[in-house]
């Protein structure tokens, strides 16, 4: 198996293998990110191998998944088996199985970019020229030995959905049957799209309106789960806080705490949640 690490510096080739650079993730306030496994991931006849690639530092949680196999030659397509699995996940998606046709309509170069929302699905019998195709399986046994036990399989990428972009991505690679071999010559790429932008604060919970009390919890919550929060109590500052927000010892008057949440990225929510009361006398 090989395994490379990749952050958003560059790619680390761990193990034996050497440290390759120039390979970045694309800018973190962008919303679609390509990380790439440059490697062959050669498939031995009528056997499998797997490739895993490590990846850090993008923001945010899945939205999107696209996988381009890159420059893949194959003498008899069908025997070619793709599976992929997300980071921490317990689900495999088989991106291709049994597709693509026989020695007649060998792939010898193509590019071929597995999307959900692809207008097509791989042709069984004929060629695939180099093209977008959404996930295809024609295998009615499968390769249930070549993934851990307790995976669960998923016919689409949006398996993913909602799920950490960061970790180990796996591909498995099989070939069906004995006389026909071949590889992904330039490896894989992952297309990534995240959302890394700032949710809805809500307040939850707060004191009265009027009250006589020198301290105050206030509660809060976004409709998002991969964020982070500011708090603004009066006049002061912002700085990072979370639920409840705790005050103390607080003066007689009008008082004002602003609640804003802050995206993966360190987008700002621009309309914080406000609530507004006074300490009476």
């Amino acid at each position: 198996m090989r395994r490379l690490a990749l952050t958003t510096a560059g790619v680390i080739a761990l193990g034996s293998l050497t440290a390759l650079t120039g390979l970045t993730a694309t800018p973190a306030l962008a919303a679609v990110r390509t990380v790439t496994y440059p490697l062959p991931v050669v498939v031995p006849d009528a056997g499998s191998t797997t490739a895993t690639l490590d990846v850090a530092n993008l923001p945010g949680t899945i939205t999107d998944v696209d996988v381009v196999l890159n420059n893949v030659h194959y003498s008899y397509p069908q025997d070619l088996d793709l599976y992929l699995r997300a980071p921490g996940s317990t689900k495999v998606v088989k991106l291709l199985s049994d597709v693509c046709g026989t020695s007649v309509t060998p792939l010898a170069g193509s590019v071929l970019t597995v999307d959900d929302e692809a207008g097509i699905s791989f042709p069984v019998a004929s060629a695939c020229p180099t093209g977008s195709y959404r996930p295809t399986n024609a295998d009615t046994v499968g390769d249930t030995d070549l993934v851990p036990p307790g995976t669960t399989f998923a016919a689409s990428l949006s398996a993913f959905d909602g799920g950490n972009p960061n970790g180990a991505w796996t591909l498995y690679a099989s070939d069906d049957l004995g006389l026909f071999s071949g590889q992904l010559a330039g490896g894989f790429s992952l297309v990534v799209t995240t959302d890394d932008a700032p949710g809805h604060t809500t307040i939850t919970s707060h004191p009265r309106k009027r009250t006589r009390s020198h301290r105050a919890t206030i509660g809060f919550s976004a409709d998002k789960t991969n964020v982070t929060f500011q708090c603004k109590v009066d006049d002061k500052a912002w700085k990072a806080c979370t639920s409840p927000l705790t005050l103390k010892r607080l003066k007689v008057g009008k008082h004002k705490v602003r609640v804003r949440s802050v995206g993966a990225s360190g987008q700002l929510e621009a309309t914080p949640a406000v609530f507004k009361w006074r300490v009476r006398r």
